[in-house]
């Protein structure tokens, strides 16, 4: 009897009528999520809301009505008036897809697993060779976000200045970077066994960006604490003001110092696609590995990070692994575990692939460049302002601010206005440090966002700015 109970209950989970239902019903969700502009963008009390929803979930509501009451108590970043983080506001399709990608549970790593998938994996890779203008023998995967994939760049770059480092675990190696880089660098010479110390940084000139001036002195600091090998890394987007590191003249002193020159465009790299602005990333194709994630400036939704590396034998060497279980494909397409750090591969090209292929690159094009006039049209409020000012120019879709009157606790009002606008639900901003003060900071990651949200946005700063000083 308990069998048959069972066996019932494992049946009801697959009834046609009910999943097809169910989608429906959760699709439905997502389009709401989706295209949702109006109401808060955050509802306030959101630990309160969060503790209503677990204490809900306790008492085994239904599926479909637990779902959109977590819908409708998160962090709406499809609201036009959103610009806090590098989280993007998805195209639609390339959302709706997933639960198609879920669904189909295709496993990327083996071949045997993912016939179709791997093709259509191995064809976006291409297209991303050819848009960095990298040659036909590079190599390259999918990763779930830029952390991954600089620690995947970074494995090849160890391995190939220090060729039996993954065997006996010796590697002597510095790490020269701007001192803007992401901190998945530092950690990723830490997992490495490269060391902490091992990270030496560039300061960083007026526009917050690697200073071409004194990444030699840099070199020369490494190489007193006794380091003659180097991987050099240069930003294209940096996560505080998504400043574009000088890639030419980076490319240049990384040839001179011998090093291994390895390019973070996790953000940026979506302005290979803009007409407009895709010069910022002159001199990436010089790099011997590179990053990007389409999860950020190609407005896909999470995770889709991208790793790739010039000489591809120096990405596999490291990567192969005796696993007859799993590997031994003879055919076209490898086994792209053997090209990733993962063993579980999500089939995460084809939220990319689909829109790529349907849409075109023109989509692309026009969703970076207007992001990054959003930013501008941020830049220019301020300037023009007598309560903010704009701390750099914008090199792209991220943009600084701070109070115009300098005082004693400006780093305590700034978090405050930050944290105000925020609870209020009108806005989402951010913040950062920049020369050693708070100041606050805009993402526009929502092509849907305009001049017009950001002055709103901006305007609102203004008055909170301007009352709070009043009541002090």
């Amino acid at each position: 009897m308990e069998a048959q109970k069972g066996n019932d209950a494992i049946g009801d989970l697959w009834k046609p009528k009910a999943v097809k239902k169910l989608a429906r019903e959760l699709a439905d969700i997502a389009a709401a999520a989706l295209i949702a502009k109006d109401g808060a963008v955050r509802k306030p009390a959101s630990e309160r809301v969060a503790a209503k929803i677990l204490q809900r979930a306790g008492k085994k509501p239904d599926l479909v009505s637990l779902a959109r009451e977590v819908h409708e108590g998160s962090l709406a970043l499809s609201h036009p008036r959103y610009g806090a983080q590098q989280v993007a506001a998805p195209i639609p399709a390339a959302a709706l897809v997933e639960s198609v990608v879920a669904a189909m549970n295709q496993s990327l790593a083996v071949w045997e697993m993912s016939p179709i998938a791997t093709a259509i994996d191995r064809d976006l890779m291409a297209g991303f060779k050819r848009l960095f203008r990298y040659p036909k023998s590079a190599e390259g995967s999918l990763v779930p976000g830029g952390a991954f994939a600089n620690l995947t760049a970074l494995l090849a770059a160890r391995d190939s200045l220090e060729p039996r480092a993954s065997k006996n675990g010796n590697a002597r190696i510095a790490i020269v970077v701007g001192a803007q880089a992401h901190y998945s660098i530092a950690r990723a010479a830490a997992v490495l066994g490269l060391g902490r110390d091992a990270v030496f940084k560039v300061p960083l000139d007026a526009e917050f960006c690697t200073d071409v001036q004194q990444c030699d002195q840099a070199f020369t600091s490494a190489r007193k604490a006794g380091f003659r090998k180097f991987i050099f890394v240069g930003s294209a987007g940096s996560t505080p003001t998504g400043g574009f590191d000088d890639l030419v003249s980076l490319s240049k002193i990384a040839r001179r110092h011998r090093a291994w020159f390895h390019v973070d465009a996790a953000h940026g790299a979506g302005l290979a696609f803009s007409r407009r602005f895709r010069w910022r990333l002159e001199g990436m194709e010089k790099a011997d590995s590179l990053i990007f994630d389409p999860h950020k400036m190609m407005f896909m939704p999470l995770a889709a990070g991208g790793v790739l590396v010039r000489n591809g034998a120096r990405l596999a060497e490291p990567l192969q692994e005796g696993a007859p279980y799993l590997f031994g494909s003879k055919r076209r397409f490898p086994d792209l575990g053997q090209l990733t750090i993962a063993c579980s591969q999500r089939f995460d090209a084809l939220k990319v692939w689909l829109v790529w292929r349907v849409y075109g690159a023109g989509l692309w094009d026009r969703l970076t460049t207007h992001v990054c006039d959003v930013a501008r049209a941020a830049f220019q409020y301020c300037l023009e302002s007598k309560i903010l000012e704009p701390v750099h120019e914008p090199h792209s879709n991220i943009f600084c601010f701070r109070l115009r009157q300098r005082e004693r606790d400006s780093d305590r009002r700034h978090w405050a206005i930050k944290e105000e606008i925020n609870e209020s639900g009108f806005a989402y901003i951010s913040s950062t440090v920049l020369d050693g003060r708070r100041v606050l900071r805009i993402v526009v990651m929502n092509p849907r966002t305009t001049g017009a949200d950001m002055r709103d946005v901006l305007g609102r700063v203004e008055q909170i700015a301007t009352r709070t000083k009043r009541s002090r």
